[in-house]
């Protein structure tokens, strides 16, 4: 493992649906990327999620990441698979954000 490859990290969430909608997956990642950023040094994080969760891809945006591609067939779950978006940030994005 060379020295870029301890500075990208991926980021993701699980939140109980009584919880929905309530910002705490925002809340959460943005002190993620926070920490990673700006403590752990990280030079890209990425995210990825259903293509169908447009709540979680909401999350994503918020944050400020952007889309960046969809993997199709992707993901095996509740037995068919499903297509995925992914969305990064690198360090520069992250520092120039607005809140």
């Amino acid at each position: 493992m060379g020295a870029a490859d301890v500075r990208k990290a991926d980021l993701g969430y699980e939140i109980a649906p009584s919880h929905w909608g309530q910002g705490y997956a925002t809340e959460a990642s943005r002190a993620m990327l926070g920490l990673g950023f700006e403590e752990l040094g990280l030079h890209r994080v990425w995210a990825s999620c259903l293509a169908e969760n447009a709540a979680s891809a909401r999350v994503l945006e918020k944050l400020g990441m952007r889309c960046e591609g969809r993997l199709r067939d992707n993901h095996w779950m509740k037995g068919h698979w499903w297509d995925t978006l992914v969305y990064g940030m690198i360090e520069d994005e992250w520092k120039t954000r607005k809140e």
